[in-house]
């Protein structure tokens, strides 16, 4: 072997942690849906502040108030960057379902910002009993 130049040899005695993943349809839609719940979270709690609204989030609230807006861009991007090394680092099954948690939790907090605002403003009401 050349000084400078590796081999698979190396490749494999180093013991690589990065996975090979090929995007697949089913992480094509989950990232998708990742992105857009994310965009729609983003410009939710912009609507959401400017209307009077708090943020519940510890870490984004702290973030807002030493940052203003870019701030919360920072976390937003941080959780990305912490969701590509998880896909990376995690086998196909356990990336799948790593996404696929994730996308739900995002879809369920964008689904209680949008009813949060659309109670603040009074044009749907708290159902009683629940």
């Amino acid at each position: 072997m050349m000084l400078g130049k590796e081999g698979p040899e190396a490749d494999s005695e180093r013991g690589t942690l990065w996975r090979e993943h090929h995007l697949s349809p089913t992480h094509a839609v989950l990232w998708t849906v990742i992105l857009v719940a994310t965009v729609g979270d983003v410009l939710l709690t912009m609507t959401g502040l400017t209307v009077g609204l708090q943020e519940g989030n510890v870490v984004v609230s702290t973030m807002l108030a030493e940052f203003g807006l870019a701030g919360l861009w920072v976390v937003k991007f941080g959780a990305m960057l912490w969701l590509v090394a998880g896909w990376r680092l995690l086998s196909e099954r356990n990336a799948t379902v790593f996404l696929a948690l994730f996308a739900v939790v995002t879809l369920a907090v964008v689904a209680y910002n949008s009813i949060a605002i659309l109670q603040y403003r009074g044009i749907i009401t708290a159902a009683a009993g629940i």
